[in-house]
């Protein structure tokens, strides 16, 4: 007996001007593909690209509660912090 896993398939509805849906229509016919699938194809793209402009950082446990502390520690001012603390504010001059 073959086993089938339940695919959900949720319906998206946009409100799109005709311009835009002339647009899209002509790229999906040049790609060969529906109207549904090139937007898909975009959407996704697009989100995949969205999601990868954003750094990922994969740490051990270990690792990551050492840069939890570290975010968490007080941070030593430098010397030109110091510095420019120490200076008489423009607006008082």
């Amino acid at each position: 007996m073959e086993l089938q896993r339940a695919i959900r398939v949720a319906q998206v509805n946009l409100r799109v001007r005709d311009e835009r849906l002339a647009l899209i229509d002509r790229g999906a016919a040049i790609r060969g593909v529906t109207r549904t699938e090139f937007v898909l194809q975009a959407s996704e793209a697009a989100a995949l690209e969205a999601l990868n402009e954003r750094p990922v950082i994969v740490l051990d446990d270990e690792a990551y509660d050492d840069f939890l502390a570290a975010l968490d520690a007080p941070d030593k001012p430098s010397a030109r912090l110091r510095e420019l603390a120490a200076r008489r504010p423009p607006w008082e001059r």
